[in-house]
């Protein structure tokens, strides 16, 4: 908490705060002896710290699904969002699979259904051989969503 004095302020050279003039010798010598001005994100921090700050906030870390080696405060959204490895459900039948293989399982995912040009049914793919077998080709007026 700041209290405020008559006297005027000076700017401490090392950790650039306004100091009240009567203590910026006191201060500087303490601020410079036990502060350490951290090179990426200018934070002061305490010298005997300043080596866990790095490696706590700025080292690079690898993500724990796919090994890639990022900044630490991108690595939450990285495993939420972008990891090819991350964990994602099929839409189609809720399936628990690694992001990268998404597309080429619903391809095949029997769940997925396609529209019948013939009957103009939305069909599991599942069930698509069976259903081309026995399509009577009339057109159905109650066509459902597609998934």
């Amino acid at each position: 908490m700041e209290v405020a004095s008559e006297g005027s302020t000076s700017i401490c050279s090392h950790c650039d705060r306004a100091i009240p003039s009567s203590n910026i010798d006191l201060h500087y010598a303490h601020c410079s002896r036990n502060l350490k001005k951290c090179k990426i994100c200018g934070d002061m921090v305490p010298k005997k710290h300043a080596e866990e700050h790095f490696l706590n906030t700025h080292a690079p870390v690898a993500c724990s699904l796919c090994s890639e080696t990022m900044e630490r405060e991108i690595l939450a959204v990285h495993k939420g969002e972008n990891c090819p490895q991350r964990i994602v459900t099929c839409e189609f039948c809720e399936f628990p699979l690694p992001a990268i293989d998404l597309a080429e399982h619903q391809e095949v995912c029997g769940n997925r259904t396609e529209l019948c040009h013939m009957c103009n049914r939305y069909i599991r793919l599942r069930e698509r051989y069976n259903h081309e077998s026995r399509c009577t080709g009339l057109p159905d007026t109650t066509v459902g969503s597609s998934r």
